[in-house]
């Protein structure tokens, strides 16, 4: 059985089923990959698209065109990632994110410092 002419017999439209899981593992991989969750819900995003990667090789005939799939999708967006960190490097918008962690970081903490005495008060001993 030759992978390419099995890619030859498949339907032209995927169902609604591969759809679905397809949709769900690029959403949960995406969110494992992004910073925008912590440790804690990118390993749940992760572990999502890892059910969704096995049921996405489970709903295909050969289960070898799901897995080509989870691949390419992957892939997909590792250059996604390169490309734009590269595009970010070249146009230095890096640098200005940097500085403004930086910029963030040295200003003083809310609390911190004793709230300012306001005129009509008396001043505490401390």
């Amino acid at each position: 059985m030759n992978l390419l002419t099995e890619l030859d017999h498949h339907p032209n439209s995927m169902p609604p089923v591969q759809l679905f899981l397809l949709l769900v593992f690029l959403s949960a991989y995406v969110s494992a990959v992004s910073g925008f969750l912590g440790s804690r819900g990118r390993w749940r995003a992760a572990g999502i698209a890892l059910s969704a990667a096995i049921g996405l090789c489970l709903v295909f005939t050969p289960w070898t065109l799901g897995a080509l799939l989870v691949a390419g999708a992957v892939g997909a967006v590792g250059l996604f990632i390169v490309v734009t960190m590269l595009l970010s490097r070249a146009l230095g918008v890096d640098t200005k994110a940097a500085a403004i962690d930086e910029a963030v970081a040295a200003a003083p903490q809310a609390g911190s410092e004793p709230a300012p005495r306001r005129p009509h008060e008396p001043a505490r001993a401390t």
